[in-house]
């Protein structure tokens, strides 16, 4: 009895073996499988440049302080957080003026940025009269897709990049006669990225009020184009036995 057992034993793993070599040797169908999917950008990011002039650099720095803690005020007056506005690229230089065709210290100038966020489009024009109004000047407005926004459609921009790979690989599986077999290797193609949508920008020709003014009717009609996101995935399957 135990004869006939273990003879069963090693018939059923030659089986196996033969199997798994059989089916080891199955040829490999590759497909890539791409989507793509349009998003609205759910945020507005505004640039505010701070620029502060004086005879010396302590003069120019207090022009540039007095500047800022008046957009601050204005902006919290608007309903922001102080501690969520936070100025960035503090640059101070000498100014000087080569009209003449000669080297003329003008004196010094000292400049920071602020860049405001909001999730209401229609706010902006609030944010750039609060820069108006402490003598700052828009730099540029964006469009942008937030955070959590882009993780949710990244998700489902490869996930329907890989759906569409396995689709596309059983499609040439079943030209052969074949089915799909075990999925041998999955590759990310081209990761989905945003990029912000510029819908204003400082002329560098443009004077400080002609560019506010400029921002300013742009942001009365201001409205978010569609951003299309592409997301592309490999996929490699072993041909099905049957």
């Amino acid at each position: 009895m135990n004869n006939k057992i273990w003879i069963g034993v090693v018939i059923a793993a030659i089986v196996i073996i033969v199997g798994a070599m059989i089916y080891s040797a199955q040829p490999v169908v590759s497909a890539e499988g791409s989507s793509s999917i349009k998003v609205v950008p759910d945020k507005v990011s505004v640039n505010i440049n701070v620029e502060g002039k004086g005879v010396n650099l302590s003069a120019a720095n207090q022009k540039a302080q007095d500047i800022s803690q008046f957009l601050l005020i204005n902006l919290v007056q608007i309903g922001y957080d102080r501690d969520e506005l936070k100025f960035v690229n503090y640059n101070s230089y000498e100014d000087f003026d080569w009209s003449s065709g000669k080297q003329k210290l003008l004196g010094w100038v000292v400049s920071e940025q602020l860049v405001v966020n909001t999730n209401d489009a229609s706010k902006v024009l609030s944010i750039i009269d609060a820069a108006i109004s402490a003598d700052a000047q828009i730099s540029y407005i964006n469009f942008e897709v937030s955070d959590a926004k882009q993780k949710e459609v990244k998700a489902e921009a490869l996930k329907q990049a890989s759906e569409d790979a396995k689709t596309k690989a059983a499609a040439i599986a079943s030209g052969q006669g074949k089915g799909l077999g075990k999925l041998v290797s999955l590759e990310n193609l081209e990761v989905p990225s945003f990029y912000p949508y510029p819908m204003y920008a400082k002329s560098d020709m443009a004077t400080i009020d002609a560019g506010n003014m400029e921002a300013r009717t742009m942001a009365v009609n201001l409205a978010p184009n569609e951003q299309e996101i592409t997301a592309s995935v490999k996929a490699s399957y072993k041909l099905g036995l049957f």
